[in-house]
C-alpha cells in the first residue's frame, strides 16, 4: 500500500463526519473542526468561471500530469456524497503548467459585478446540496488590481542601485533592469514606472572595506541633468512570466553632483495592489465582503494559500547584480514609520541606500570588488546596529499591517456572516534553505548538500520574501487558521526535520493547535516515509490514526529556541535559519514575550506547554523585556543558552551591553562591525563540555562569525576557537547562562558526508533533556533517544508515545516537481533505494517505558493508568510488549491495525466511545477495559464518521475480538454502548 497517496488525498479533503451529525462537527472546538472535508475546484483562466455557469459544463480540474476534467454538478454530487461543506473555488496560476492554456493575464476581478454575478450562480446551485464557498477573497494578491482601480491609489515598489560618480565632472552612469511585469499565483501583473530619484553622497569605507558609512544628513537629491535611456532590445518576450529590460540612467555632468562620489537610483513603480498603510485600505476590505453578503453568497471560509503583497514568484529573475533590490514603500507607509521612529525618515526613498547589499561592481579595478558591501549610519559599532534595527523595522511594520489589515476584515466579515470563517494554508511562500540558492558544478545533484551553510552558499530568498510582508511567520499566524508550512516542498526532504518543528511551532501558538508541513515533489514511497515522520510530530498531515490517538496536537519537548529572524535585517544574503534542528520548538521573542509566562520550577510556559531550555540563535536586537525574561528565568532556574553576536542596542534603541554581560558573566569588547573572522578554526570544547567533539568552522559569513569574550563574575570558559574565549557557562541562582559567540552546527542528515550534533552535544550536556529516571544510568527521554539512536521518538500531552524509523540520511535525487512521472520516480528509487523502514525494538528505553516490537515505519501507543493498552496504532505487527507485560493484539501480523478512545468532543452517531481500524486477515484482539452495556459495533458509513452496517464480534475477558472480512477490513468501526 503506498499509504502517501492515502495520506495526500487525506490531506487535501480531510476528515469528515456523518451527514446526520455536520451540524455537531461544526460545534467542536478547536482541530476537529478539520475533520469536514473540502472540495476544490482550481481555476487557471476567467473563462473556466464562465463555464462553470453551465453545472453539466465538463471544464479542466488538472492539478498533476494526467488530465481529469468534471462538471460541477458531479463536484457537488460527489462532495454531498462525502458529507462535504465547502467548496472551495480559487484562482492558482500554478496549476496552468498542468493544464493546455497558455494565457496567463485575468480581467475578471473579485469586485466586478460580473465576476460576483458568476460567483452568486454558482453559490445559489451549491445551496441544492448543502454546500457554502471557500473563496480566495480576502487576499492581497487577490484584490490589488481591484484597490488601485476604485481607489484611486495603489501599491508602490522602489527600485534601488549605487553606483560611481565622478566627482569631477559630476558624470554617472547607473544601469539597472526596470521591471515590467511580475507574475505569481495569482498570474501576471503589470508595473508602471512612476519617477525616478537620484541622490549624491560621500562614503567612508572601514578596514575591511564590508561596510560603508553614509551619515543620511550628508545625502543630497540631484534634480538636474538626469536622463534615463531605454534598452528595448534588452525586453523579456511578451510570453514571459516575468517581464524586465534594462535601462540607463545617466547625466553628462552637472554642477550639482561635483564633489561626490556615488549615486543613489531609486525607481518609482505602482503595482496593482492596494496601500496597505492608507485610510482607505479597511473600508475597501469591509465593502469588498458586503458585497458578497448582499448577493447572498454564502461563503464558509476564505481560501488563503501563500499570503503575501504583490511580487514575482520567479525567485531569480528580479535582481541587479545578483541582488535582490526591491521595497514597498507608499507615501503613507513612509509617514507611519517617521511617526514611530523618528521625523527624519519622512523620506523613505533616500533611506533605501542602507538596503544596498551585494559587490561594488564599480570598483572592479581592486579585488575587494568581489566584497558584498553594506551602508551604515555611522562608523561605531552601535551606529551599525541601528542600521540593522531601521530594516527590521521596515519588515516587521509592513509585515504587521498587512497581517492586522486583512484579520480585521476577516473578523468584521466573521460578524456579518454570523460564523466563523477559516483561513486555513501558509505564509511560507519561498521557504528558506528549500529554494536558496547555492553555486554547484555540473555533475552534483544539489539537492543531497542543501542543509548546511558552505563556500558555495551564495544567496537566500527569504529577503524577498520578508520584503513581500511575510517576515514574520508567527505573525501570520493570528490571521491563518491552524496554519502550516511548506517547507518541505519542490523535493527537499529537509532531512534535520525542520519543517516538523516549524509546524509544532506554529501550532503551539495558533488558536488551532495542529499545523500542518506540505510536502510534495518526490515519490509517493517517499513521501510515505516523510509522512511517518512527520506523523511522529504530530502534523495535521499524518497517517489519520495518529491523528486521532495523539488528539489531533503536536508533540511535547522541553526546549525553546528564538526564531533567528532578523538575521536577514543583519545581511540580507542569509536566510531564516542558523542550524536545522528539529528537536525543539520555535517562536519568535515578540511571540515569547506576548504569550509566555515564567512558572515554578525554571519554566516557560507557552499556550500550556512547557520549556525548561531557552536558545537565542541569533538575537542582536532583542526587547528589554525578554533579556529581563532571561534573567528571572535563569534565577528561578531555568537554562539559558545564547548564540552568537552579543546586542549592543535593543529593539527601542537603548544600550543593553552591560545588562547582558552581566547576565552572562562575560565582558565583550566590539571590534568594527559584528564578530571575528574565523573560516577553517576548530571549536574546542573543555570543562563541563570537554566530552564534545571538535567542531570545524566552515565559513567567513556573517553566521559562521566569532565573539571572543573575557568570563567574569564566575563564569568559566566551556568553549575556545584558537586564542580565542567563545564559550562560557555560568550558574547563579538556580540556572544555569551559557554563551557561545560562535554558531553551534547540527547536520544529522550527513549533508556534507559526516554528522555533526554540537548543538545537541551541549544541550544534552546542559540537562536540557531529562531522562524520566525510571532506568538507572539510562536517559530515556525521547530527544535523547531520537538524537542518539535509529529511531525518532516523540510523546504527547495525552501520553500518547510515538517510535518511527528515521528518514534523515537518504539523499533526495529526484526531479521536485509537483506532478509525477511514475517512471522516472521508479527508476530514481532504483539507482538511490530507500534506507530500511522496520521498526524492530528489543527491549527499548524510551518516555519512560520499555518496549519490544516489531513492524514497519511507526508504532505508537498510549496506556491506561493500570498500564493496559488503552490506544495503538501500527502496521505489519501482531503484538507489543510494554514494560514487561505482552499485548497479542492479531493472530497473524496485520498489515495496519488501530484503536483509541473518542474524545468526548468528537461525538459520533450513536455516541461511539471507541474506535478500531484493521486491515489484514485472521483474528484481531483489541484490549478494552469498560463496564459498558449492550455494546455493538458499527462499520464506518460511506461518509467518514457515520454508522454504516453492523459488524460481529466478541467481547469477553475485557478483549474485542473481531473476525476480519471484507465488511470490516479497511475501514473505521466504531463502538457504541449504554454507560
Amino acid at each position: 500500500m503506498i499509504r502517501g497517496i492515502i495520506t495526500s488525498c487525506l490531506a487535501s479533503l480531510l476528515l469528515l463526519a456523518g451527514a446526520d451529525a455536520q451540524e455537531r462537527l461544526l460545534t467542536y472546538p478547536g482541530q476537529w473542526k478539520f475533520e469536514i472535508p473540502t472540495r476544490t475546484i482550481i481555476l487557471t483562466s476567467d473563462q473556466q468561471l464562465i463555464d462553470l455557469q453551465d453545472p453539466d459544463k465538463q471544464i479542466e480540474l488538472t492539478l498533476r500530469l494526467d488530465p481529469v476534467y468534471g462538471s460541477l454538478r458531479e463536484i457537488c454530487e460527489e462532495a454531498k456524497a462525502r458529507g462535504c461543506q465547502t467548496i472551495k473555488l480559487a484562482f492558482d496560476d500554478f496549476f496552468r503548467q498542468y493544464r493546455k492554456e497558455s494565457k496567463s493575464e485575468r480581467n475578471l476581478t473579485p469586485d466586478s459585478d460580473e465576476f460576483i454575478g458568476y460567483v452568486a450562480n454558482i453559490s445559489r446551485f451549491l445551496e441544492g446540496y448543502g454546500l457554502g464557498l471557500e473563496l480566495s477573497l480576502l487576499s492581497p494578491l487577490e484584490i490589488g488590481k481591484v484597490y488601485a482601480r476604485t481607489e484611486k491609489e495603489s501599491g508602490h515598489w522602489l527600485q534601488y542601485t549605487v553606483d560611481q560618480c565622478d566627482s569631477v565632472t559630476g558624470r554617472f552612469s547607473v544601469k539597472l533592469w526596470e521591471q515590467l511585469a511580475w507574475s505569481n499565483n495569482k498570474g501576471k501583473v503589470r508595473l508602471k514606472r512612476d519617477g525616478v530619484r537620484v541622490f549624491a553622497f560621500r562614503e567612508r569605507t572601514d578596514p575591511m572595506r564590508r561596510y560603508r558609512v553614509v551619515n543620511p544628513e550628508d545625502m543630497v537629491e540631484i534634480h538636474t541633468g538626469i536622463t534615463l535611456d531605454e534598452w528595448p532590445g534588452t525586453a523579456s518576450p511578451e510570453t514571459a512570466r516575468h517581464q524586465a529590460r534594462r535601462i540607463n540612467i545617466f547625466s553628462t555632468g552637472c554642477d550639482e553632483l561635483k564633489g561626490y562620489n556615488r549615486v543613489l537610483v531609486v525607481l518609482r513603480y505602482d503595482t496593482p495592489e492596494m496601500d496597505y498603510f492608507s485610510s482607505r485600505a479597511l473600508p475597501f476590505l469591509k465593502k469588498l465582503v458586503e458585497k458578497y453578503h448582499d448577493a447572498g453568497i454564502n461563503l464558509n471560509a476564505f481560501y488563503s494559500d501563500e499570503m503575501h503583497i504583490q511580487h514575482s514568484t520567479g525567485y531569480n529573475n528580479h535582481h541587479d547584480y545578483g541582488q535582490f533590490t526591491q521595497r514597498y514603500m507608499t507615501d503613507n507607509m513612509a509617514r507611519e514609520y517617521a511617526r514611530r521612529y523618528g521625523a527624519e525618515y519622512a523620506d523613505m526613498e533616500k533611506y533605501m541606500l542602507y538596503f544596498a547589499y551585494g559587490p561594488a561592481h564599480y570598483e572592479s579595478n581592486i579585488k575587494a570588488c568581489r566584497t558584498n558591501v553594506q551602508y551604515v549610519m555611522g562608523s561605531s559599532p552601535e551606529d551599525m546596529q541601528k542600521t540593522v534595527l531601521f530594516r527590521d523595522r521596515y519588515f516587521k511594520m509592513l509585515n504587521q499591517q498587512v497581517v492586522d489589515l486583512f484579520l480585521e476584515a476577516k473578523q468584521y466579515a466573521e460578524a456579518l456572516y454570523g460564523k466563523e470563517l477559516l483561513t486555513r494554508a501558509h505564509a511560507t511562500w519561498a521557504e528558506s534553505p528549500t529554494v536558496d540558492f547555492w553555486e554547484w558544478g555540473p555533475m552534483v545533484n544539489e539537492r543531497r548538500y542543501s542543509y548546511e551553510y558552505t563556500p558555495n552558499f551564495i544567496w537566500s530568498n527569504t529577503v524577498h520574501q520578508a520584503a513581500a510582508a511575510c517576515y514574520d511567520y508567527f505573525k501570520w499566524g493570528e490571521y491563518l487558521t491552524a496554519m502550516g508550512t511548506d517547507h518541505t516542498e519542490g523535493g527537499m526532504g529537509d532531512r534535520n526535520y525542520y519543517a516538523a518543528a516549524l509546524a509544532s511551532s506554529f501550532a503551539m501558538v495558533n488558536e488551532y493547535p495542529n499545523a500542518y508541513n506540505g510536502a510534495w515533489g518526490m515519490p509517493d514511497e517517499v513521501r510515505d516515509r516523510w509522512t511517518a515522520i512527520f506523523s511522529a510530530y504530530g502534523s495535521a498531515r499524518a497517517f489519520p490514526p495518529i491523528s486521532y490517538l495523539t488528539g489531533r496536537v503536536h508533540r511535547d519537548v522541553e526546549v525553546l529556541m528564538l526564531y533567528p529572524m532578523n538575521l536577514v535585517a543583519s545581511e540580507e544574503r542569509f536566510g531564516s535559519w542558523m542550524v536545522q534542528y528539529g528537536y525543539a520548538n520555535y517562536l519568535s521573542s515578540e511571540k515569547l514575550l506576548e504569550m509566555g509566562e515564567l512558572v515554578d520550577g525554571g519554566r516557560i510556559r507557552v499556550a500550556g506547554r512547557e520549556f525548561s531550555t531557552l536558545v537565542a540563535l541569533f538575537e542582536p536586537l532583542p526587547d528589554p523585556a525578554l533579556l529581563k525574561m532571561m534573567d528571572d528565568f535563569i534565577r528561578e532556574g531555568g537554562r539559558v543558552i545564547w548564540c552568537g553576536p552579543p546586542p549592543l542596542i535593543d529593539y527601542s534603541g537603548k544600550p543593553c551591553l552591560q545588562y547582558w554581560e552581566d547576565l552572562f558573566g562575560v565582558h565583550y569588547e566590539p571590534a568594527g562591525f559584528q564578530g571575528k573572522i574565523a573560516a577553517g578554526k576548530q571549536v574546542t570544547f573543555m570543562e563541563d563540555f570537554q566530552d564534545i567533539p571538535d567542531q570545524t568552522i566552515l565559513t567567513e559569513f556573517l553566521v559562521d562569525q566569532v565573539y571572543p569574550v573575557i568570563p567574569t563574575g564566575g563564569s568559566r570558559v566551556v568553549a575556545r576557537v584558537h586564542e580565542d574565549n567563545a564559550g562560557t557557562i555560568n550558574h547563579y541562582g538556580k540556572g544555569t547562562a551559557c554563551f557561545l559567540g560562535l554558531r553551534p552546527r547540527d547536520d544529522q542528515s550527513r549533508s556534507l558526508g559526516y554528522e555533526q550534533r554540537t548543538l545537541f552535544e551541549i544541550l544534552d550536556v546542559l540537562g536540557a533533556y531529562p531522562a524520566t529516571g525510571k532506568f538507572a544510568g539510562i536517559n530515556d527521554n525521547t530527544e535523547h533517544v531520537s538524537r542518539t539512536s535509529d529511531y525518532l521518538c516523540t510523546r504527547f500531552p495525552n501520553r500518547t508515545t510515538i517510535i518511527a524509523r528515521h528518514y534523515r540520511t537518504h539523499a533526495e535525487t529526484w526531479s521536485g516537481g509537483f506532478g509525477r512521472d511514475r517512471e522516472a520516480d521508479l527508476k530514481a528509487l532504483a539507482e538511490n533505494p530507500l534506507p530500511p523502514s522496520l521498526v524492530k525494538l528489543d527491549h527499548f528505553k524510551v518516555n519512560g517505558h520499555e518496549v519490544s516490537y516489531e513492524g514497519d515505519l511507526l508504532v505508537a501507543f498510549r496506556l491506561d493508568e493500570h498500564q493496559g493498552l488503552l490506544a495503538f496504532s501500527g502496521w505489519d505487527g501482531d503484538r507489543i510488549n510494554i514494560d514487561g507485560k505482552e499485548h497479542v493484539f492479531a493472530s497473524q501480523p496485520l498489515k495496519e491495525i488501530a484503536w483509541t478512545p473518542i474524545e468526548e468532543k468528537r461525538q459520533l452517531p450513536g455516541k461511539a466511545f471507541f474506535m478500531v481500524y484493521l486491515e489484514g486477515e485472521g483474528e484481531a484482539r483489541i484490549p478494552l477495559d469498560t463496564e459498558r452495556r449492550n455494546l455493538e459495533l458499527f462499520a464506518e458509513g460511506n461518509i467518514i464518521g457515520s454508522q454504516g452496517k453492523q459488524i460481529p464480534f466478541q467481547y469477553q475477558k475485557k478483549t474485542l475480538r473481531i473476525e476480519l472480512n471484507g465488511d470490516n477490513t479497511g475501514r473505521w468501526l466504531y463502538l457504541t454502548g449504554q454507560e
